[in-house]
């Protein structure tokens, strides 16, 4: 269930709550996730009217995302409906269909959908600016969906019009030593470049292979770095060699020591770079002060604390949220316990994805020192400092 509030939107389902600003929403690659796609779309819509007074104190990548919303109709392409038949691998079969209603993968062959003939939906914000979310390996097939997409937008000289994802044709030479695994017989995982795309996921001794997942090229060169943890700077350098391909994104230099002071965007470009290294505990500690400003705009809060979730194995970053579980700052828990709830349920942490820890890690409990309370909080801080390998 979608709710607006105030300047934002509150995903609410029978296992998890989001409260998502404006600027989030149209910033994010994939914004809210597991809704019906008619509703996304129409949310998105609305989110492009709310931001439109405020387009100046936007980041460059919100400012595309709120001009395609404010320029693309849907309904334009009800008469260019199209379906595309796919081969991928020369053995798995896709449908793609484009219409009003949006943009649908089938999984005839079961390539990556544990379900008969799966279908994955997409946004047309997320297609046009990121790529394809399912593997399009024919470089004509790609073209004729952005040039089907192009009938979409009022007008063709819009910025976001001639922003879309860039098409190539993909490496026709073998992939050799692109296959990278780590972890233990209890849990690896895995990242491995086929010549479609980028294939990610993990094995467990227990349930065997989870996945895999899927990456497009076009997503993995145009998604910042930051929103694909599981992308290290070694992978990032030599799946790019093998593209012959740079990411769009280019996170900023570490600033220079001097008198200036940066400002809060300068501030989060280095604590980004320095993050590059999940580890680092300087980005950590960069990142964690631009908390400083959420008296400006909420906009950092949320910044902070979402960029935590991708962060569960930095030490300044477990002591964080530890502490806001512990302290009287009702918005800090809140995000905090939201961060758990990430790790637990979005990264596969079995330990945090107890419905009954999570239910327990309440303010109202909290505030009233409720012994179920201090028990899960026991129970929380032990599991935050001991995370998985």
């Amino acid at each position: 269930m979608l709710t607006f509030s105030n300047n934002t939107i509150i995903q609410k389902t029978s296992w998890y709550e989001k409260v998502w600003t404006i600027p989030e929403l149209l910033e994010s690659q994939d914004p809210l996730p597991g809704e019906p796609i008619a509703e996304r779309i129409a949310a998105m819509q609305k989110a492009a009217q709310l931001a439109s007074h405020a387009s100046d104190e936007l980041s460059e990548l919100t400012k595309l995302s709120l001009d395609f919303w404010t320029n693309f109709q849907a309904q334009k392409l009800a008469w260019h409906a199209s379906i595309f038949k796919m081969t991928v691998d020369e053995k798995f079969h896709w449908e793609l269909k484009i219409s009003e209603s949006g943009i649908f993968f089938k999984d005839v062959s079961g390539q990556y959908d544990r379900l008969e003939e799966g279908v994955t939906e997409q946004l047309f914000s997320d297609f046009w600016l990121f790529g394809p979310r399912r593997p399009i390996p024919d470089l004509s097939v790609r073209e004729k969906v952005l040039n089907l997409l192009k009938n979409g937008f009022v007008t063709q000289d819009c910025p976001s019009a001639k922003a879309p994802f860039e098409f190539f044709a993909y490496p026709d030479k073998p992939v050799a030593n692109l296959h990278w695994e780590e972890g233990n017989y209890v849990r690896s995982d895995f990242v491995s470049v086929r010549n479609f795309g980028i294939e990610t996921g993990h094995t467990t001794f227990r349930d065997g292979m989870f996945g895999p997942g899927f990456l497009s090229f076009e997503r993995f060169l145009n998604i910042p770095p930051a929103q694909l943890g599981y992308i290290t700077p070694e992978m990032r350098e030599k799946i790019e060699a093998y593209l012959g391909k740079t990411s769009t994104f280019n996170p900023a230099k570490p600033a220079e020591t001097g008198p200036k002071l940066l400002s809060p965007r300068e501030k989060m470009d280095l604590a980004e770079s320095l993050l590059q290294d999940p580890n680092s505990t300087e980005g950590a500690e960069i990142l964690i002060s631009l908390l400083e400003y959420e008296a400006e705009s909420d906009y950092w809060r949320n910044y902070v604390f979402n960029r935590c979730c991708r962060l569960r194995k930095n030490p300044k970053v477990q002591n964080f949220i530890a502490s806001c579980l512990q302290a009287d700052d009702e918005i800090w828990f809140k995000k905090a316990s939201d961060v758990i709830g990430f790790w637990g349920l979005q990264l596969g942490e079995k330990a945090l994805a107890d419905k009954g820890l999570l239910f327990a890690l309440n303010w109202e409990y909290a505030t009233t020192n409720d012994p179920e309370f201090r028990a899960a909080l026991e129970k929380t801080l032990k599991i935050i400092f001991s995370p998985p390998s």
